[in-house]
């Protein structure tokens, strides 16, 4: 059976209809329907059933499915193992990052890649860190730099292997002529009649403003502006429309805000890096690590709201 099949089977017991592992892996559904058939005529065995509109994994089905992700974690860990006996890392490596730390970390870091690593060649895409960790799973990319506030936690899943890089302050942002502008550290209960920009609902930074705004200052934000674009809420700071709690990468290059920490609490971040655990070894994912690394101890070098982890 190829394995180019078994992962569609593996992708359809993880996602659970057959349009979604054609969005994930970029395929049509008629395709992945004629290959998921001909694997079905590979195995002899009835693999799925129609169930409505929807196709369902019969027992069989689940049992292959099941055997489907041991071989590509096998192939994967074969694949990583034999490219460390080349003499430097190549092929492509598929990476997503949250926009916060690839306005801070990507310029010195794929410059840094092009120098030490030419033979790789790195794909970036945005994402927000919990369908980015989908993707890495669904093995449509190979890492991700993602974020989790210290009052949410990202959930540990033991296939992927996390690696955290650096933790940042989360300050609150104001515009500069904003009476709490002068007086940090700022009280969090002070900015109860404020309006609130935010991260949509669902997202970490939505998760941890009302969070905070809860448990520390006891009450529940007005929240009159959304948007995951970071630059967008300091933007809406900035025009004085509203507060906004960011993170001090950002903050730094938003001379028009003021930002402070809050009298409460420390409030951190923590950015990592996550890959399957079957890849952790793979030279092209240690050369892409070391060089993030690289570039978040030159930032955290001298700021106090930053810190480079080893």
């Amino acid at each position: 059976m190829e394995l180019r099949r078994l992962r569609l089977l593996d992708q359809l017991a993880r996602l659970g209809t057959v349009a979604a592992v054609a969005d994930a892996l970029s395929y049509s559904p008629s395709s992945v329907s004629v290959q998921l058939a001909q694997l079905e005529q590979e195995a002899g065995a009835k693999l799925l059933r129609r169930v409505g509109r929807n196709l369902e994994l019969t027992p069989a089905g689940r049992r292959l499915a099941s055997y489907a992700a041991d071989a590509l974690a096998a192939d994967e860990a074969v694949r990583a193992e034999l490219a460390t006996i080349g003499d430097t890392p190549g092929g492509r490596l598929r990476m997503t990052i949250v926009q916060t730390p690839a306005l801070a970390l990507l310029p010195a870091t794929l410059a840094r890649l092009a120098a030490t690593n030419p033979d790789l060649q790195v794909e970036v895409h945005q994402r927000e860190t919990a369908p980015a960790l989908d993707e890495l799973r669904s093995r449509a990319v190979d890492l991700v730099v993602g974020i989790e506030y210290d009052p949410v936690p990202v959930a540990r899943q033991r296939d992927i292997d996390r690696r955290d890089l650096l933790r940042e302050d989360v300050l609150l942002a104001v515009h500069p002529a904003h009476p709490l502008a002068a007086r940090p550290p700022v009280a969090l209960a002070a900015c109860e009649a404020a309006a609130w920009a935010t991260g949509h609902r669902g997202t970490g930074l939505d998760a941890v403003l009302r969070n905070v705004c809860n448990r520390l200052a006891g009450f529940e934000p007005r929240i009159q502006h959304r948007s995951d674009d970071g630059l967008v809420l300091g933007a809406l700071v900035a025009s004085q429309r509203a507060v906004a709690l960011l993170p001090a990468l950002l903050t730094a290059a938003l001379p028009q805000i003021a930002a402070h920490p809050l009298r409460e609490e420390r409030l951190q971040r923590t950015i990592f890096t996550a890959t399957r655990a079957t890849a952790a070894d793979a030279p092209a994912v240690l050369a892409v690590q070391h060089a993030l690394r690289a570039s978040a101890a030159g930032i955290a070098r001298d700021r106090a709201d930053i810190d480079a982890l080893p």
